[in-house]
């Protein structure tokens, strides 16, 4: 493992020789590893694809705008990725309305098509006011018709309703092994997850999605492949801070009936993929931060997120004093754009007293 993993980390990062035996010796002396994630696919041919590059990072981030960002969160997840969506209305509410009522009916059975006869690509056919979906035994298959239903939903059509047959045949069985990348295949929730996302797309007709909406149809693909024994879900979903919809979404989730029974509430069950954040972009109150430390201590949830700090952080190498800091987060909690316009400020300055021949 020790030579798989050190072998290709020196050829991404350009080792020289020296470097490449230091890493050998704390890796094999247990003083310092490389990443779980390197550990895992660090050397092998699978890691070397392009489209599996994703594949090395734990986590990952992305604002959610076009229907494009819902189809890479669950090709993220499939590569065992955490994945971060950021679900401000700024974002999401460049998305399409919904317009398009989904009756949808899945067809098959993982595992009815013979191995050398299965499609590997998902096929899509429309004839009128009828689509047919078949699944691809791939991870681009999967996604593909995940990411198709949501388009269809925003696609307007004559009389607002279309019916989608969903073919799931072609998919590989349980116990299946996933060639290149471990583990056996498990599509157990695959064909559910089809009505699901529908039903949440169905209850939007007329209007754009919401939020809570959006993280929904993320977490159903969540656990979908949750089922699949890729990993555990790592999810992180950040809303607007106003937004009191999200701050509540995972309260009572497990409820009591008259006989003392629990049961969660299977229309949020998915919530429970991904923990949830709201994101402040004015400095929090000491109230505010009371508030959100107390409802993690009796739910876990209920996390806060100062976005000046955040993106301070991520620019330390700019704001490498205190001062600097404090001027910045003073100017973000007023206005972004001054923000912005600061660390570009420092960017050119820097760049400047690199190479003093560079014109200024």
């Amino acid at each position: 493992m020790c030579q798989r993993t050190v072998a290709d980390l020196a050829v991404l990062g350009r080792f020289t020789p020296a470097e490449k035996a230091l890493v050998m010796e704390m890796q094999q002396q247990l003083k310092a590893l490389t990443s779980g994630r390197w550990l895992w696919v660090g050397g092998t041919d699978w890691i070397h694809q392009p489209e599996n590059f994703s594949g090395a990072y734990n986590c990952t981030s992305q604002r959610i705008h076009d229907w494009r960002g819902f189809g890479l969160m669950m090709d993220l997840a499939m590569q065992g990725a955490g994945t971060g969506a950021v679900l401000e209305p700024q974002y999401i509410y460049q998305l399409p309305p919904i317009t398009t009522r989904l009756e949808v009916q899945v067809v098959g059975q993982p595992g009815d098509v013979l191995p050398e006869q299965r499609l590997q690509e998902t096929q899509i056919e429309r004839q009128g006011q009828h689509v047919t979906i078949r699944v691809g035994d791939s991870r681009r298959g999967w996604v593909k018709a995940y990411q198709s239903l949501l388009e269809l939903a925003s696609e307007p059509v004559e009389g607002g309703v279309l019916t989608v047959t969903v073919d799931v045949g072609h998919v590989r069985p349980k116990g299946e092994v996933l060639k290149g990348f471990g583990g056996i295949a498990n599509p157990a929730l695959l064909p559910p997850l089809f009505p699901r996302v529908a039903r949440i797309l169905n209850k939007a007709v007329g209007r754009q999605l919401t939020p809570i909406e959006c993280c929904l149809l993320i977490d159903e693909a969540a656990a979908t492949i949750v089922a699949g024994n890729i990993r555990r879900s790592a999810g992180m979903r950040q809303f607007a801070a106003e937004d009191q919809e999200a701050a509540c979404a995972k309260a009572n989730l497990w409820q009591q009936d008259e006989q003392g029974n629990w049961r969660i509430d299977p229309e949020r069950d998915a919530l429970r993929m991904a923990n949830h954040t709201r994101v402040f972009h004015r400095k929090p109150t000491r109230q505010e931060c009371v508030e959100s430390v107390r409802s993690q201590f009796y739910s876990g949830e209920g996390a806060i997120q100062w976005a000046g700090e955040a993106i301070a952080r991520a620019n330390c190498d700019l704001l490498n004093t205190p001062e600097k800091k404090a001027h910045f987060l003073a100017l973000y909690n007023e206005s972004r754009e001054q923000a912005r316009a600061y660390l570009r400020e420092l960017l050119v300055a820097r760049s400047c007293s690199e190479d003093r021949q560079a014109p200024c």
